[in-house]
């Protein structure tokens, strides 16, 4: 395990004005509507909480080892904290990486599509959100086995039918590109993965096997197509394909992630717990707010605080209080 590993993040500061009319503009231009009618663009698709510059500080605590870091993003935005001098540090524009009638894009569904692409990336990388953290010290073996296979977290589905038309028309835009690209699966290999899920963590990629499945017949000219879309869309793959692919190919193992349980049931949760202690100290948690989720937190390698369209400005309060307390250094990737 001598190997390099980069990390990826995709960031946007959507309360920068020029941004904004740049995309109202092609939202209207598009879907022939203004972005404040628009049902499908929750603005927390775009917000910057700040919690990138804490995510950066978990890297520095606990994965050390990382060899460099890519943030992309556009319109000539990076954060004003940042220390671009930094030479593990690159800031990758989305013009460096996607075809050019792609630009401008509002779609980090495409962007995920090419991440391959970033010059000088390295074979094995991670991609992380800026509301995914490393909350213990983590090795590379975390992420990826001694045969160099990447080990891919997982849920299952827990509303998966047998009707897969019917189940499709129920399900959120979110898990209906999910279902999308195992179908797409299936297509290719005759298997399908249709009731796995990617847990929501911090998930690692080969390299030559995105390129592989990217280039493969049944799915290049669709991803062609799809990585012009320049906001998400329900008819879309998801980088879940790539997964997928890894797995079906022997470039990845799938284990399945198991949250810690720290409900009103303490009995039941202690025993759970205590059966699946490995899985569960290796699995990340999910939550909105941090403040009502610590004892979850306080046991995980990796946690991620999701922003939503339920996120309220308390509970961005008490996410950026939580994250000041627990990485409260400032790191060699700020100014």
């Amino acid at each position: 395990m001598n190997d390099k590993i980069d990390i990826v993040y995709l960031w946007v500061d959507g309360s920068d004005k020029k941004w904004q009319k740049i995309r109202n503009f092609w939202y209207d231009k598009i879907n022939h509507k203004t972005v404040e009618t628009a049902n499908n663009l929750s603005p927390a698709l775009y917000r910057d909480n700040g919690e990138l510059k804490y995510s950066l500080r978990s890297v520095a605590e606990c994965a050390p080892w990382a060899n460099h870091i890519y943030i992309i993003t556009g319109f000539n935005q990076k954060p004003k904290w940042l220390n671009t001098k930094n030479p593990k540090i690159s800031i990758v524009p989305h013009k460096q990486i996607m075809p050019k009638n792609a630009i401008p894009t509002f779609n980090s569904n495409s962007i995920n599509l090419c991440t391959h692409k970033i010059p000088n990336l390295s074979e094995k990388f991670i991609i992380m959100n800026d509301d995914t953290f490393f909350n213990k010290p983590i090795k590379p073996s975390f992420f990826f086995d001694r045969y160099g296979r990447a080990i891919v977290l997982y849920n299952k589905h827990k509303d998966i039918q047998h009707d897969i038309k019917k189940w499709m028309d129920t399900v959120d835009r979110y898990t209906h590109t999910i279902i999308l690209s195992a179908l797409k699966i299936k297509e290719i290999f005759g298997k399908t993965y249709l009731s796995y899920k990617p847990s929501h963590g911090i998930d690692p990629y080969i390299k030559s096997s995105i390129i592989e499945c990217a280039n493969h017949p049944l799915v290049k000219k669709q991803l062609d197509k799809q990585i012009l879309q320049k906001f998400r869309a329900r008819d879309a793959l998801q980088i879940w394909l790539f997964e997928l692919y890894a797995k079906m190919t022997g470039k990845a193992v799938f284990k399945k992630a198991r949250g810690y349980k720290s409900g009103k049931h303490w009995l039941s949760n202690f025993i759970y717990n205590t059966i699946y202690f490995r899985s569960v100290r290796k699995s990340p948690v999910f939550c909105e707010d941090a403040k009502f989720s610590r004892n979850s937190i306080k046991h995980a390698t990796i946690f991620c605080i999701n922003d939503s369209k339920y996120t309220t400005n308390e509970m961005i309060k008490n996410n950026l209080e939580f994250l000041q307390n627990r990485f409260p250094n400032k790191s060699e990737f700020e100014k």
